[in-house]
């Protein structure tokens, strides 16, 4: 950096530690020091809600989900679907049945979706639906669906002869906020009257890969991975992360205007050296470098102590879990994933904030 920077540097760590600007300087670092801490310690915590989050829906939904892309129900008995549950890597990919239809269970009643697997060899019902019809498993009573009937004509006199019903004694309960029950898929095919085809096919294998199944699938078929099957969900966590980010960087714009002001005192203190220099025959380039110098080392200062700071609360909580939540949730303590993309990022923007305000205080020099 030269004498500007070397200049810059006394002035920053002059002996004149106990002068208003000196002062005014060490609180502009230490409030960059706080934004930079914040901002990396809330984004790790975002980021381990995020993978809560992310780790349910991965539980809850298969790694990639085929359906057509013309009609409801399509078959699954060929050759190119035998083919894609042959591929390596592939735990089991079985065709699904899904329908929305009525429950009923005691005096209660509610719409839902059945699902019918081929895997599936007993009744399960979501902890969403137990809710809300009060289903208790380990009693004896049977929980009704029904679904219009396709042989029969609507009857005014008598509607529910126009549906056709099974009864199931539901035997699990799964952890879900959907609404749907789990049947044995030749219950869902004698309730809806589809004989052999599904709705969907779902495969289960996270090192297959989509590209191969669409090409052995061909165009008739819509290959749906994890993101896809989620995508409203997935794009509000990615514009919720940069939204946290926009408001944290703008606090952190706020806090950097300290540096202006101790910047824009430090020039009318320095006015004498600013003259001396310049009868020394330096430029107003040089004279104007130094002073951008100064106010961004103040700015890099607070940022190298944030991002210690921030990255070290952020690996202890990760890693011990000091910092406990409240109340009954999925996890006990604070969940942080700290990323060394997010560390950067801010780092970037901290850096690129100190530029801006160091080149509006430079404006204020006058020769």
């Amino acid at each position: 950096m030269g004498v500007a920077g070397k200049i810059a540097g006394r002035y920053l760590f002059s002996g004149k530690s106990r002068s208003v600007i000196s002062w005014i300087s060490g609180i502009s670092a230490a409030g960059m020091a706080l934004g930079t801490a914040a901002l990396i310690v809330i984004l790790s915590v975002y980021n381990g809600f995020d993978r809560i989050i992310r780790e349910n829906l991965d539980a809850s939904s298969p790694d990639m989900v085929v359906k057509p892309v013309a009609g409801k129900t399509f078959t699954c008995d060929t050759e190119a679907f035998a083919a894609v549950a042959g591929l390596p890597g592939v735990v089991s990919a079985d065709g699904v049945l899904e329908e929305t239809v009525a429950a009923r269970y005691g005096d209660r009643q509610t719409i839902t979706r059945i699902r019918g697997l081929e895997g599936a060899w007993q009744c399960n019902v979501s902890s969403a639906l137990a809710s809300e019809l009060g289903i208790r498993t380990f009693f004896s009573q049977h929980l009704a669906l029904f679904f219009p009937s396709k042989s029969e004509s609507f009857s005014m006199a008598n509607p529910g002869a126009s549906l056709e019903t099974i009864q199931l004694r539901p035997k699990e309960i799964i952890s879900s906020d959907e609404s749907f029950v789990v049947v044995p898929i030749d219950k869902a095919r004698e309730l809806l009257h589809i004989e052999s085809e599904v709705t969907s096919f779902e495969i289960y294998g996270d090192q297959v890969s989509v590209k191969l199944v669409r090409e052995l699938l061909g165009p008739d078929f819509e290959v749906l991975d994890r993101y896809q099957q989620h995508p409203s969900i997935y794009k509000m966590m990615r514009y919720e992360k940069a939204a946290i980010y926009s408001i944290l960087i703008f606090v952190v714009l706020i806090v950097a205007f300290n540096i202006f002001g101790s910047l824009s005192m430090l020039i009318i203190d320095k006015t004498d050296d600013i003259r001396t220099l310049s009868s020394m025959g330096a430029s107003d380039a040089l004279i104007r470098r130094t002073f951008w110098l100064e106010g961004w080392f103040v700015s890099l200062l607070g940022l190298v102590i944030g991002m210690a700071a921030g990255v070290a609360l952020a690996l202890i909580q990760q890693h011990t879990g000091f910092v406990k939540m409240p109340g009954n949730y999925l996890a006990s303590a604070y969940p942080v994933v700290l990323k060394w993309t997010d560390v950067l990022l801010t780092a970037a923007g901290v850096a690129l904030i100190g530029a801006l305000i160091s080149t509006i205080s430079i404006k204020e020099i006058k020769q």
